[in-house]
């Protein structure tokens, strides 16, 4: 199935939203060490804006 480009952004925004709340806990009861917490975040916002520099440019209007 391919999945829109709207659809992938909207899917990495939950994705860093989540992470953003549960990654605290996870380092707090040892799950997962802050370091790697914040490469995860790092990693996952830079998808995010990648994914948002390849919407196609607004049309411009005409100059009639």
């Amino acid at each position: 199935m391919a999945w829109t480009l709207e659809a992938q952004i909207a899917c990495v925004e939950r994705e860093l939203k989540m992470r953003l709340r549960v990654y605290p806990r996870w380092v707090e009861a040892g799950r997962i060490s802050q370091a790697k917490a914040d490469a995860e975040i790092s990693t996952m916002e830079a998808v995010l804006a990648t994914l948002q520099a390849s919407r196609p440019a607004p049309p411009q209007g005409s100059m009639l």
